[in-house]
Formats: structure tokens, C-alpha cells, sequence
């Protein structure tokens, strides 16, 4: 698709190089010789980019990037200026412009300023747009449940979400830890900033500590380049540890220290570096009878667990399975595009006897294999699928 740049100048001689220049380039071209018409144009036409000179006629290039970013803020502007009037570029980014060309500039360097211009303002609707599904689907409220013991659960949830306290959600695999993790994050007060999650359990133990903390250049032999760890990257948002209670030993000391004074010390660095990151936790054991027998910090088990909540295992859930089935039912058909839409009813039976080892987990993927070779819009047979 050819994107589509305003160009806003009344200088024919330099506008006229600069339109071919972009129309070789493949972009579709409008022109405005005003501030004034290129904010009525703007009302009726969508572009991908405004290119403006700084001097126009009436309202000037600074103050068409202020009224452009007021009415159309998702809109990159780049701003043309001559020599003496760097300062007034640099304070148009300072507005919200996305870059700015000091005349006379090479062709090269226009479409380059003009393209990431575009790309940027791309990257950030494609984030903001993955933001908004993540926090209509990740909600307190949208939780299958009505289990007495989950309500609770939910209600508690619902209390700290706004809160910056940590959180340690203790249960079986497969119960749901890591979801109720997210509805914690987009329901609470830093659901616009970033959601961070590490697996403890699924990477080696040499390599947890530069994951979290990051490491400064040259910090390890054949590696010459630094990197920002998850703590680093998680600032102003939350960082999730799943199965924290996988940390080797050796780190423990440093997690409790980064959690309590918010401070990151990447490796090599002698410099601390201040962070502002809400973690919450994972983990399928007794983390308190694993600090008792030795194999885990009893500091950090009380930091992690200023709010720790016990999710109850499936089996425990009884009222829950037919909202659990009904739902992955929709999820599923829809996934696979087919036109299944219940179970029969003598199938709940068998569904409710068995014990559920997976948890949650399990019953999803037996629901979606059921409804991948279900030849009706009814699923009629489940119990093969049950291990």
C-alpha cells in the first residue's frame, strides 16, 4: 500500500524536488502552501505523514505541530527549518514532532526521516492496539468463575490491583496462576506499562541472573555488547517470576536486595540503577516449608508473599467445570473457525469423575481437541481425550 505525505510549503522552487523526490520513492504526494489549509484537509483526508516547513504564511510550522498533535495525535510530523532556526525544530519535537530536516538535506537522508517517521508511529498503533486486547481480555471481571473459593480469590485480587505491594500466587500447575497474574496487572494502576514475564523453571540456572539484571559491555568474554535486563525493561510496569521458587540459591540474596530497594546492579557494573517495578510471583511449591528446610530464603519468601494467594486446584472447583467448558468451547471453535457450540450434556458425567492433574490447563486443551475432530456442532465424545 503507497503511503500518503502532506507536504505543507509555499516555496515552489524548493517544493517541487522535494514532491518528485518522494513520488520516486513511491509515496502518494498532497500539497498545502498554509498551516491553515493543511488542518482543513486533515478533517476530511487521512495521510501517513506531514512534512512542514517551519516558515509558512500565517499559522507557522511549530505551531502547526502543536495543533496537529493536539487534534491528530497519532499523525508523525517532520519539520523542515533552515540553519538559524534549529531551535525552533528542536522545540517542535518537543511538541510532539517525529523528527526534523535542517535545509538544504540530501534526498537520502528525507527518505530516511520520512520512513522511520512512519514505521515508528506504525510500531507504536501496533502496541497500542495489542494494549487494548490485553486489557479488555486480562480484567478481574472476566474471570470464569463461580467457585466460592475463586470469588474469593478474585475479591483480593480486585483490593491490591492499584496497589505497588508484590504478590505470590501459590498452586497446582495448570491452575491459572499466570492469567490471574495479568488480570492483576491490566486492572491495577500500572496497566498502561510495560508486562514482564520470566519462566524460572524453563532456562538454566547460569543464565537466570543476566536475565533479570541485564549485564554492562564486555561483562563476558566474546560478548562486547551490554544488555538491559528484565527488571530494566519491566520499569514503571510489573515483572513477573513464574516458579520463583526454581531461583538458584546464589541469586536469592540479590532478587530480595533489587525487590527491596528497587535498585538494579547489572553484571560488571559498579553503578546500582533505580527501578520502579511491581513483581508478582509464581509457584507450585510450599515455598514457606521450603525456607524452613533450607532450600529458599525466608526474607524473600516474606517479601514475595506480603499478599499470597492460594489458588485452588480444579477438583476443588466443582462448580466451575461447565462455565470452564462452555468457554473453551467458544474459544476453540473459534480458534479453528468451526461451527461447534456445546457438549452433550451426558458427557458433563464423566468430565466431573475425573480428576484433572493439569488442572485448568488440561481441561482447555481436552475441550480443543474435542472440538478439532467433533463432526457436529455438538461435541458428543470426550473421555478418549482424557488421559
Amino acid at each position: 500500500m503507497r503511503r500518503r505525505v502532506l507536504i505543507v510549503d509555499d516555496d515552489e522552487i524548493f517544493l517541487r524536488p522535494l514532491q518528485r523526490s518522494l513520488e520516486v520513492a513511491g509515496y502518494d504526494i498532497i500539497v498545502r502552501a498554509s498551516g491553515e489549509d493543511a488542518m482543513e484537509l486533515l478533517k476530511h483526508e487521512d495521510v501517513d505523514c506531514v512534512l512542514t516547513d517551519r516558515r509558512l504564511p500565517g499559522m507557522d510550522g511549530v505551531e502547526l505541530v502543536r495543533r496537529v498533535k493536539v487534534e491528530h495525535p497519532d499523525l508523525p510530523v517532520v519539520i523542515m527549518t533552515a540553519h538559524g532556526t534549529v531551535e525552533s525544530a528542536v522545540e517542535s519535537v518537543r511538541l510532539g514532532a517525529a523528527d526534523y530536516l535542517v535545509k538544504p538535506f540530501e534526498v537520502s537522508e528525507l527518505l530516511i526521516i520520512v520512513a522511520r517517521a512512519i514505521e515508528v508511529e506504525e510500531l507504536r498503533s501496533a502496541s497500542r492496539a495489542a494494549l487494548r486486547r490485553n486489557q479488555e481480555r486480562f480484567t478481574l471481571t472476566s474471570v470464569v468463575t463461580q467457585s466460592p473459593a475463586m470469588l474469593e480469590v478474585v475479591e483480593r485480587l480486585r483490593s491490591a490491583a492499584d496497589l505497588d505491594t508484590t504478590i505470590l500466587f501459590r498452586g497446582e500447575r495448570g491452575v491459572g496462576k499466570k492469567l490471574l497474574a495479568h488480570c492483576v496487572h491490566f486492572s491495577g494502576a500500572r496497566r498502561d506499562k510495560p508486562f514482564v514475564a520470566l519462566n524460572c523453571a524453563a532456562i538454566p540456572a547460569e543464565v537466570v541472573e543476566s536475565e533479570l539484571f541485564g549485564f554492562r559491555k564486555r561483562a563476558f568474554t566474546n560478548v562486547s555488547d551490554g544488555r538491559r535486563g528484565l527488571f530494566h525493561l519491566a520499569n514503571g510496569g510489573t515483572l513477573l517470576l513464574e516458579e520463583v521458587g526454581d531461583i538458584p540459591q546464589d541469586l536469592q540474596s540479590k532478587l530480595l536486595e533489587t525487590i527491596e530497594d528497587k535498585r538494579v546492579m547489572p553484571i560488571g557494573s559498579d553503578r546500582a540503577v533505580d527501578v520502579d517495578v511491581r513483581v508478582i510471583a509464581t509457584t507450585n511449591k510450599d515455598l514457606r516449608l521450603e525456607a524452613e528446610k533450607g532450600r529458599f530464603r525466608s526474607d524473600l519468601f516474606e517479601q514475595l508473599s506480603a499478599t499470597l494467594i492460594a489458588v485452588p486446584p480444579l477438583r476443588e472447583r466443582p462448580d466451575d467445570l461447565p462455565l470452564l467448558v462452555r468457554h473453551f468451547v467458544e474459544i476453540s471453535a473459534r480458534r479453528s473457525k468451526t461451527s461447534v457450540s456445546a457438549i452433550i450434556p451426558e458427557a458433563m458425567p464423566a468430565l466431573r469423575r475425573y480428576p484433572w492433574p493439569g488442572n485448568v490447563r488440561e481441561l482447555e486443551n481436552v475441550i480443543e481437541r474435542a472440538v478439532l475432530v467433533s463432526k457436529t456442532d455438538t461435541i458428543t465424545d470426550v473421555e478418549r481425550f482424557l488421559a
